[in-house]
């Protein structure tokens, strides 16, 4: 069969040639950074900048897969793009972009060989994208080395399924038995597991990721607990923040205080969760709660899939303002600490911790949590899953009439959760991070250059 063929989209050779010199000259691990999707863009722009700052030896790689500049702008925005070093160029689906993954990884050791690099490079893979699994597993395919996993022990929990028909009160979740649910959200459950699998280096957010870690037999000297980049995210944008066209854009989002509800998971892009949220909202908008829907490209598509993009034009005439993606993520952290943000309504990870760091109302538009210290311990969060529309409008209503301290009584000491100068401290242990030695008999050991 005829070996596939694959080209890097582009390559800073300066800042190649730059990397595996420095590598070479320390005789200290060259890390690849691997930006993946729109958050990688958010909340590794912390740790990238202090990288730079310490002068690691430090390759960063896009893969592509995010080619919208409303999804990768942040790169920009939060003033790290000029770090770029390599772009696959990976593009399609799921599969189709693994292939590929698999491909450019191979296109990038050769690069890196051919410049002369001494020793396997230590991939530095974030969260809990198939991106990051893979990446992290290729390359241990490769050459027997490990990796460092940021945002590392993500494990989805929440109430037993039948706790929820008879929840009168959205806030009694709290008291409720939680359990694991060890696919959800698909694919991320699964995913994050995969990246830690292979990791020698595993960089937990906070205490309970550091305990399930534990508990599937991560030995402690692999672990560290040390907060979570979206909180660096967080307060590196507010100063941007301040330059936000968002309300000129938008202006009536300055007029009185909105739901924000998003919404991109796979799992609620079933017309019957379509249908639940979207009907629940219509409900809401006309009982005179301002509601403000972003669409995502995954919402866009289902309502394709599905034919009920008539459904969208029916709640916008409810009352629902329909907006398209907001141009930057300065926009989101403006609009979250403007005043004008009553709660949100999401199935975004991360936003659920930016909420928490802002100390923003927060409804999770699912089952479960990845971040059940959200509920648990800040109590800045709390579970919605799109049941039926009946049930969404119900909890929706009521919680939103209530004084938010008593729906989320931690808003406040939940700002702290994460921690700060997060990438500074992760930067400060790659510093000194000592890789293992790569197993022998992998396929593509990095050899010492024999002299000329």
């Amino acid at each position: 069969m005829p070996e596939l063929s694959f080209n890097l989209a582009w390559v800073d050779e300066a800042r190649l040639a730059e990397a595996i010199a420095q590598a070479n000259r320390e005789q200290r691990p060259l890390y690849l950074i691997v930006l993946a999707t729109k958050p990688c863009y958010i909340k590794l722009a912390s740790l990238v900048l202090a990288c730079d700052a310490l002068r690691l030896p430090f390759l960063l790689v896009d893969t592509g897969q995010h080619y919208d500049p409303v999804l990768t702008q942040a790169r920009e925005e939060l003033g790290y793009e000029h770090l770029l070093a390599v772009s696959f160029g990976i593009r399609g689906t799921l599969l189709g972009r693994t292939a590929q993954l698999a491909l450019a990884i191979e296109c990038l050791d050769a690069r890196l060989k051919a410049g002369g690099l001494r020793q396997s490079a230590v991939p530095l893979v974030s969260g809990d994208t198939a991106t990051a699994a893979l990446f992290a597993q290729f390359w241990y395919l490769a050459h027997g080395a490990r990796s460092v996993h940021v945002e590392a022990g993500l494990r989805s929990y929440g109430p037993d399924r039948g706790a929820w028909a008879n929840l009168q009160d959205l806030a009694e979740q709290r008291q409720l038995r939680w359990q694991r649910f060890y696919e959800e959200p698909f694919p991320e459950g699964v995913c994050t597991t995969l990246a830690s699998v292979v990791g020698d280096l595993l960089l937990a957010p906070v205490e309970r990721n550091v305990e399930h870690l534990l508990r599937e037999g991560y030995p402690l000297p692999q672990l560290r607990q040390v907060g979570s980049l979206s909180s660096d995210a967080v307060r590196l944008a507010l100063p941007r923040a301040a330059r936000s066209a968002l309300f000129s854009l938008y202006p009536a989002l300055a007029q009185g205080r909105w739901l924000r509800v998003d919404l991109h998971r796979r799992e609620n892009m079933t017309a019957q969760a379509l249908q639940a949220v979207l009907q629940a909202l219509g409900r809401l908008a006309i009982e005179g709660v301002q509601v403000v829907l972003v669409r995502s490209n995954a919402l866009d598509g289902a309502l394709v899939q599905h034919q009920l993009a008539g459904l969208l034009d029916d709640v916008r005439l409810d009352g629902v303002v329909v907006q398209p993606m907001w141009p930057h993520y300065t926009d989101v952290i403006h609009f979250l600490a403007s005043g004008h943000c009553l709660a949100l309504y999401t199935d975004s990870g991360g936003l659920q911790e930016e909420a928490t760091v802002l100390g923003v109302p927060c409804l999770t538009c699912r089952l479960s949590t990845d971040r059940p210290e959200t509920v648990l311990d800040a109590q800045s969060n709390l579970l919605l899953p799109p049941l039926s529309a009946a049930f969404v409008h119900r909890h929706l209503r009521d919680v939103l009439a209530r004084p938010a301290a008593e729906a989320w009584p931690g808003l406040q000491r939940g700002r702290t959760l994460y921690g700060q100068a997060v990438g500074q401290g992760i930067a400060e242990l790659l510093k000194v991070y000592e890789a293992p030695a790569v197993l022998a008999g992998a396929q593509a050991q990095y050899l010492p250059r024999v002299p000329e």
